[in-house]
């Protein structure tokens, strides 16, 4: 019983991710709710008036989707 209590919290927290990443994931606040720090959402947010910030919110709304997010794509 509390395997599937468990995978439940896990996919509402995806759930909430992914809204986060869709919706405000342009200014860099789904890494701040993911426990990232204010310098790696600040260069999010300014990469977006590049196409590369664009890019890079594209990519995490993905791997929300599929349960593979990172707060560094690079690690």
């Amino acid at each position: 019983m509390a395997k599937s209590s468990k995978s439940q919290k896990s996919t509402g927290n995806r759930l909430i991710l992914f809204l986060i990443c869709l919706f405000l994931g342009w200014f860099g606040i789904d890494k701040l709710y993911m426990g990232g720090s204010w310098t790696i959402a600040i260069v999010k947010f300014l990469l977006n008036f590049l196409i590369i910030g664009e890019i890079w919110n594209i990519y995490d709304i993905i791997c929300s989707l599929i349960g593979r997010y990172k707060l560094n794509p690079l690690d």
